[in-house]
């Protein structure tokens, strides 16, 4: 209820006192708050819950993940044993594959030597200075001897005789003079200590001779002459280049 009041000049308002205005405003403040409180907390119970599903998603993901890299890992432990094993069957079928060739070989030159040796048709008859092969033993300057001799003819029978071996070569500061060069010639019973000399052999078919021989400081080998005599046979000389030698 309003009520005016003129007092001279002035105009006076009365206004009438409502309180139940004024609660009903903060109630509906303090509702609005609630409401917004409610609001902000179930939106907030929404966003966690959503994250915590995320979250859990993400980790069985991981899970998956995890439980797939340790699958790749163990197949390929796998294959690299797997790999080691093949490389390894590779090489010794590899090495056994060449053993087997160099086995052939060996066959195949002993069929072409024993063919020979029964088939003399081709080949001159008598005694013969086969083959020499040469080893070189830990100390350089010594070497191991194999000389083989055989018997070719149509009705073999037992030969014997004796075999002489001489290194020709050069001595290293003689070599350097152009007018002082001057083969020497070295015996067998120089470059050894053999107790028989001439070698003697005895065989029907054939027959190999093992020795060694240690060569001086500084000489320089060039040819191995093997001579070897046969009684009521012309002597037989064979003249080979200083071989390459194997190693032992």
């Amino acid at each position: 209820m309003l009520f005016k009041l003129n007092r001279g000049n002035r105009e006076l308002k009365v206004v009438e006192h409502r309180p139940w205005r004024s609660a009903l405003m903060l109630a509906c403040t303090i509702a609005i708050g609630l409401f917004c409180l409610l609001l902000g907390y179930d939106l907030g119970q929404n966003d966690a819950l959503a994250e915590k599903v995320s979250i859990q998603r993400l980790s069985n993901q991981v899970q998956a993940l995890t439980t797939q890299i340790r699958q790749f890992e163990a197949e390929a432990v796998d294959a690299r044993l797997n790999e080691a094993v093949y490389r390894q069957a590779s090489d010794v079928l590899r090495d056994d594959l060449t053993k087997a060739q160099q086995d052939s070989a060996r066959l195949q030159e002993e069929i072409t030597f024993f063919k020979g040796l029964m088939a003399p048709n081709s080949m001159e008859r008598g005694l013969q200075i086969a083959e020499l092969e040469l080893t070189a033993l830990p100390d350089s300057q010594s070497f191991e001897f194999q000389l083989l001799l055989t018997q070719v003819a149509l009705q073999r029978s037992v030969i014997s005789g004796t075999v002489r071996v001489e290194v020709a070569g050069v001595y290293a500061d003689e070599k350097s003079r152009v007018d002082g060069e001057r083969e020497v010639v070295l015996a067998l019973t120089e470059l050894s200590e053999t107790q028989v000399y001439p070698l003697k052999y005895r065989f029907r078919y054939f027959q190999d001779l093992i020795g060694r021989m240690t060569l001086p400081h500084n000489f320089l080998p060039e040819q191995i002459v093997v001579t070897a005599t046969q009684k009521g046979q012309r002597a037989l000389r064979v003249v080979f280049p200083w071989p390459q030698a194997k190693q032992q």
